[in-house]
């Protein structure tokens, strides 16, 4: 079997869809089979739409097996507002394509069509125009077609994150897949509602490595640091909706109360973080603003966190809670469906309302001041995040790529 994989970013890019399609592939190739993967340069978000930003090379190279080809990204004013006017055109196949968030990559429909692919993986949403790419893809070679898109469903009662993942354009394209890999049941069941068939949708989700996210030496970054204090972590993308300004207003209120506590933050920047950071007036000796970082430093963070928060209202799994738990940590969500759901069946942690720093704040001094009450939500998180061992779920989603190939 060729599977052929498209998506907007990739190795090594460190989110965690692109680490799990990465793994998916790795397991594919350790099946006996043949993975392409067709990518963009971007190496951050905002690259996907403004020039300047971190990309690597428009390059092939392979990984593990899997051959990787990244494709540059066009950022032509006149090109993106003329692709932006055919998207406004009352034809789904048309908004797909050119709709927001839509971008151009040049040379990437003919490698696709030139490809000798047996099925074809496309997601996540809201990457409407290369998801539609693949589905181009695979109707002219007339191979299964299977998504994981991956829905941000936000907040309850609010259409500000769900708006962008449910469009009538977005769904006719999930309904031209044989197959659709739902990370939750709630996301399942959100989809079979907006009306895809119940045969297509398949609820695997992704997983983590257990082994590589725990171990780590959580001294060695206080050490490096000079961290004498709890720690409240934030790993991944620092931006709005990622909760990442609630979390320092959050924190100053407790620093403005005489809190020892560090606030560590790990990873990628959106603009939008940095000029939030640049427009403080007082300085924040505890708030140590960290870069991405590698796995060994993962796995250092992880251990050396007291409490970890990620109060993100874009979620459709959230792997980094997994990690947390795996390491013993109790963390601290946003109030979506899916957090909600993971965290009141774990008991290894709390919600609180999206963009509350008041809440969060209340929610951080409890948990700091009752080191007992963190332990016994450690305890459950280690065992909830067995359930989320990527060697097994891996193994399913290659499984079911097999299924879909072999009829």
């Amino acid at each position: 079997m060729h599977a052929a994989l498209v998506l907007p970013r990739f190795h090594p890019y460190r989110g965690g869809y692109e680490n799990s399609m990465l793994a998916i592939a790795r397991c594919l190739v350790g099946r006996g089979h043949r993975v392409s993967v067709f990518t963009t340069v971007a190496d951050d978000l905002e690259a996907l739409w403004l020039p300047g930003y971190k990309i690597f090379a428009a390059e092939e190279f392979e990984i593990g097996g899997v051959k990787v080809r990244r494709f540059p990204v066009c950022y032509r004013r006149w090109r993106r507002r003329a692709t932006r006017l055919a998207g406004m055109l009352p034809n789904w196949r048309w908004k797909a394509q050119y709709w927001r968030p839509g971008f151009r990559m040049p040379g990437l429909d003919a490698a696709l069509r030139t490809c000798d692919a047996d099925i074809f993986h496309i997601g996540p949403l809201p990457y409407n125009n290369l998801m539609y790419a693949g589905l181009q893809a695979a109707e002219k070679r007339g191979v299964p077609l299977v998504a994981t898109p991956c829905l941000h469903l936000g907040e309850a009662g609010s259409q500000a994150v769900l708006q962008h993942y449910l469009q009538p354009h977005q769904l006719a394209l999930l309904r031209r897949c044989e197959r659709v890999l739902c990370m939750t049941d709630v996301e399942r069941e959100r989809l079979q509602t907006a009306g895809l068939a119940a045969d297509r949708l398949m609820t695997i989700g992704h997983g983590i490595d257990l082994q590589q996210v725990t171990g780590g030496d959580g001294e060695r970054i206080r050490r490096r640091h000079s961290i004498d204090g709890p720690i409240v972590l934030h790993l991944g993308v620092k931006a709005y909706e990622k909760g990442s300004m609630t979390l320092v207003e959050a924190m100053k209120r407790l620093w403005a109360d005489g809190s020892k506590a560090w606030l560590v933050m790990a990873g990628a920047s959106m603009s939008e973080f940095e000029e939030y950071l640049r427009a403080q007036s007082e300085p924040m000796p505890r708030l140590v603003n960290l870069p991405a970082f590698a796995d060994e430093e993962r796995r250092d963070l992880l251990a050396c966190a007291t409490v970890v928060a990620q109060p993100s209202r874009v979620e459709s799994l959230g792997l980094i809670m997994m990690e947390a738990w795996a390491n013993g940590k109790p963390v601290v969500a946003a109030d979506i469906e899916v957090s909600r759901q993971l965290v009141g069946a774990s008991g290894a942690g709390a919600v609180i309302p999206f963009g509350d720093h008041a809440a969060m704040a209340r929610e951080l001094e409890r948990l700091l001041g009752d080191p007992a009450l963190c332990d016994e939500m450690g305890r459950h998180g280690q065992r909830a995040a067995q359930n989320y061992d990527g060697s097994v779920l891996w193994r399913r989603n290659a499984e079911a790529f097999e299924a879909l190939v072999n009829g």
